[in-house]
C-alpha cells in the first residue's frame, strides 16, 4: 500500500454536525434539485458545479459529492439504503444520459446536462490550483493514484497535493482499515478528498466516516483517479456526445463492465416506466 502523507496538523473539526450543514445546504438548494427514482439530482451544468465544489471546499463545508448513474440507479432496488446516503450528499451530479434524457420527460424542465465526474474533476483542480486549495486521493489499485499525482503535478504545477492511500482490497473494510483511512485523512486534512473505491463502497464509507473527518470535500467519483492515471482510457467526445460511452468502456473493459452493461442496464427502462406511470397517475 502507498501512502504519502504531510506533515501531522492540529485538527479543527467543524462546529456543526454534518446533517446540520446538509439540512442548511438543502434549504438553501431546494429548487435546484429534481427528484427521480427516489434520487435528488443538482440541476447544474459543469462550471457550475466546479465552482459550487470549490466554493463548498473553500469554507471547509465538510460534505460529500456523488455522481449518480445508470449503474447505480439500477442498483436501488437490490441496495435499499443507496438513495437515502445519496440524498445526504451536497450535491448529486448526473453522471449519464440516459438519466438526463428521462429528466426531460418526467420533469418539465430537466437536468440541463451531464455532469460526470471525470469532466468535472479537470475543472476542479484547475480552479483549486487558483485559489491554493489542497487535495488528497484515496483508492484505486496500489501505485495508481500515485501515477494520478505525477499527472496532476504536469498538468497544474502549482496544485497542492497533500497525500495519496490505497485501501486495502477488503469486500468489506475492517475495523483497522476503516482507522486507518480516517487517520489519513485527518493527517493531511485536504480541502477536496478525492475517492476511488467504486459504487456503492464508497458513498457507504463516507457517509458512515463523514463526521469523523477533518476534510472539506470528499468526491466520490469511482474510476476518476484510474482515468486520471491513464489506467483507463477516456471515449472519444463524439462518442460521449452520442450517449454511447457505456458501449466504448464495454469494449475497452469488458471484464469490469460486462455485468454492468448486460445485466443491469435493461433494468433502466422499466425503472422508467414505472416512474413515469406513477407521474400520469399523479396528475390525473
Amino acid at each position: 500500500m502507498n501512502t504519502r502523507i504531510s506533515k501531522p496538523e492540529t485538527i479543527k473539526q467543524s462546529s456543526r454536525p454534518f446533517s446540520s450543514i446538509q439540512d442548511s445546504c438543502n434549504s438553501v438548494n431546494q429548487s435546484d434539485v429534481i427528484t427521480i427514482f427516489g434520487l435528488r439530482l443538482s440541476k447544474v451544468t459543469l462550471p457550475q458545479a466546479a465552482d459550487s465544489i470549490v466554493q463548498a471546499a473553500k469554507t471547509r463545508r465538510r460534505g460529500f459529492v456523488v455522481t449518480p448513474n445508470v449503474n447505480m440507479l439500477t442498483l436501488l432496488p437490490f441496495e435499499p439504503d443507496l438513495a437515502g446516503l445519496c440524498n445526504q450528499a451536497l450535491y448529486q451530479l448526473v453522471d449519464g444520459w440516459p438519466i438526463v434524457w428521462a429528466s426531460r420527460r418526467l420533469h418539465q424542465q430537466g437536468l440541463p446536462e451531464r455532469v460526470a465526474g471525470s469532466d468535472v474533476f479537470p475543472l476542479i483542480c484547475e480552479r483549486a490550483e487558483q485559489q491554493g486549495l489542497t487535495l488528497a486521493l484515496m483508492g484505486a489499485a496500489p501505485g495508481i493514484a500515485d501515477e494520478a499525482v505525477r499527472r496532476l503535478k504536469v498538468a497544474y504545477p502549482n496544485l497542492k497535493i497533500v497525500g495519496t492511500y490505497c485501501p486495502p482490497m477488503e469486500t468489506q473494510f475492517s475495523e483497522q482499515s476503516n482507522a486507518d483511512m480516517v487517520v489519513f485523512c485527518n493527517r493531511t486534512r485536504p480541502d477536496i478528498l478525492l475517492i476511488g473505491m467504486g459504487i456503492p463502497k464508497q458513498e457507504r464509507w463516507i457517509s458512515a466516516n463523514i463526521d469523523k473527518l477533518d476534510i472539506g470535500v470528499a468526491l466520490c467519483f469511482g474510476g476518476v483517479i484510474d482515468f486520471t492515471a491513464g489506467r483507463i482510457m477516456r471515449s472519444p467526445p463524439w462518442v460521449v456526445k452520442i450517449g454511447m460511452e457505456w458501449f466504448w468502456r464495454l469494449l475497452m473493459s469488458p471484464k469490469q463492465y460486462w455485468r454492468r452493461t448486460l445485466l443491469r442496464f435493461p433494468l433502466f427502462f422499466p425503472m422508467f416506466f414505472k416512474e413515469w406511470i406513477g407521474n400520469r397517475a399523479g396528475k390525473l
